[in-house]
């Protein structure tokens, strides 16, 4: 199971994300965690995370393609600090997965499970603001039915902070808690690798708000700071 012994160099951890920055809100530290007990670490977004701040369908300005370089760069630099090397990207605009069939999503998941292998997936959950991280979360759902032999045996979801806090009713229910107290100082320099994205508190992705989350996800579990995820399906 996903526990200590499940952290180890025989672990081999994807994490399918929707955008460059919820990777490490989300599990930064569990994957700090997992690539120093020697496991292998895969991270595939699905889109690109800058596109909403811009007005629909103007994306051809110089300032949107740099800001599309500089997530890209970010997201390179913070998961260099983790060791993450095997990182894939997509180009689908922010806050449209709903616009696109969800099988076109769905085949490159399975696309990366045949050649990573994983033992472990990690995804978003299906309560959050995000149109996005909902549509990954039911495109990894139909990716990964049981019949084939590359689907991961452990299937766990994440939280995003800020898109998980605000939904009116539909709320997040963590079962599994991953001490990062230890990594927490890692994460958060992977986190400050993403400038233009932390705001002061009481924004919830400010420093303050992610050590108050991890906290709270921590007293949940008699931890000091803990990661927090959901299992939707394990095989024993």
């Amino acid at each position: 199971m996903f526990t200590n012994s499940g952290l180890d160099a025989n672990t081999r951890l994807l994490v399918v994300a929707a955008h460059p920055d919820d990777e490490i809100l989300a599990c930064g530290g569990t994957m700090a965690r997992a690539l120093e007990a020697g496991a292998v670490v895969c991270v595939l977004f699905l889109g690109e995370g800058v596109s909403a701040r811009f007005p629909f369908g103007s994306y051809e300005s110089d300032q949107f393609h740099e800001e599309s370089r500089h997530r890209i760069a970010s997201a390179k630099n913070s998961l260099s600090i983790l060791g993450v090397s095997d990182v894939i990207f997509g180009e689908r605009y922010c806050c449209q997965f709903d616009t696109l069939p969800q099988i076109t999503l769905t085949k490159e998941i399975e696309q990366i499970m045949q050649r990573f292998k994983p033992t472990i997936l990690l995804t978003h959950n299906p309560s959050e603001v995000n149109i996005d991280h909902r549509a990954t979360y039911e495109a990894v759902e139909v990716a990964c039915r049981p019949t084939r032999p590359f689907v991961p045996k452990q299937i766990y979801t994440f939280e995003i902070v800020c898109s998980g806090n605000w939904t009116f009713e539909t709320t997040f229910k963590p079962n599994v808690f991953v001490d990062v107290s230890a990594f927490w100082e890692k994460k958060l320099a992977a986190w400050h690798c993403y400038s233009g994205e932390v705001r002061p508190f009481p924004f919830p992705r400010s420093d303050t708000g992610l050590e108050t989350l991890a906290r709270y996800r921590g007293m949940q579990a008699a931890l000091d700071k803990a990661e927090a995820f959901r299992l939707m399906r394990a095989v024993v």
